[in-house]
């Protein structure tokens, strides 16, 4: 989906590059109508230039007149990372207000899925296998904290509101003598109403690290 904003890069020293998309985001959020924005997004608008929205089981303020991203704990002064501001901020922008898709799809199922598949698979597939292969059953011990619901689906599942209206489903299965651990990540079909698809891969990588 094509919401005019640049591909927001994998977190790792792009500086420049996460500075532009930042300051684009925000612009686009000063010129809109931020109660059609709360309304779409299923943010809580808080104020004339501010919203309250709940990101992977916390809440965030986001100022449009400051052009900042916090944590909406007055007693936790934790900086939020800019990768998951820029998340914040492209969901804000991005979402459509449009209801789910009804049906799960995989990564490569989504608009360009295919040509960032592999990319996907690395950060998000592995990195759920390393974690939790030899003991699928920690998968959902550990999404707990990010306010995972475990899920009737392979050996273990956990579906994950990563916001009000983006949900995550991980699948694993435990491997055995003859096949090793395999893992899936699964979308409703409607996720691209919501955020782009270099978007998808980051959101997912940040799900994956946080367990």
């Amino acid at each position: 989906m094509n919401n005019g904003l640049p591909p927001l890069p994998s977190p790792g020293g792009y500086e420049q590059a996460h500075a532009v998309s930042h300051d684009l985001a925000f612009e686009k959020l000063r010129k809109a109508d931020l109660a059609d924005v709360a309304l779409k997004s299923g943010a809580t608008r808080v104020g004339a230039d501010l919203v309250r929205l709940s990101f992977l089981n916390r809440d965030y303020l986001v100022d449009r007149l400051l052009g900042q991203v916090i944590l909406h704990s007055d007693t936790d002064k934790e900086l939020v990372p800019i990768a998951e501001r820029l998340l914040i901020l492209h969901y804000l922008v991005t979402a459509s207000g449009a209801p789910p898709g009804g049906d799960l799809i995989a990564f490569k199922e989504l608009p360009d899925g295919r040509l960032y598949d592999s990319t996907f698979y690395k950060r998000t597939v592995k990195l759920l296998l390393k974690k939790f292969g030899d003991s699928p059953a920690k998968l959902t011990i550990a999404a707990a904290k990010i306010g995972g619901i475990p899920v009737k689906m392979g050996d273990a599942a956990v579906t994950v509101r990563a916001f009000p209206r983006v949900a995550v489903t991980l699948v694993l299965w435990q491997g055995d003598d003859e096949f090793p651990a395999e893992g899936s990540v699964l979308l409703d079909r409607g996720i691209a109403d919501y955020l782009p698809t270099e978007d998808i891969v980051v959101l997912c990588q940040t799900i994956a690290l946080k367990l």
